[in-house]
């Protein structure tokens, strides 16, 4: 992607986060022609992990992209 991106001359922010965590996520950052920010990443090395509303919520297990922790105190 950032290949293209400088063969088209898209002006664009590269940053990572989560290293510390080993499950890296590699981010680029670049407006679209009506001037909003896109966010490209890799994100499906990211673990979701739902706040207060997963006791609500029936999700189906195994099936999400990322993948999503749900943990026995917050399904209780």
């Amino acid at each position: 992607m950032e290949k293209r991106m400088d063969e088209m001359g898209i002006k664009y922010m590269k940053r990572t986060i989560n290293e510390e965590e080993d499950s890296p996520i590699d981010q680029l950052f670049f407006k679209d022609p009506d001037g909003f920010m896109i966010e490209i990443c890799n994100c499906e090395n990211l673990e979701l992990v739902p706040a207060g509303a997963l006791g609500r919520l029936r999700l189906p297990r195994g099936s999400h992209s990322p993948p999503l922790r749900l943990d026995a105190a917050a399904v209780a």
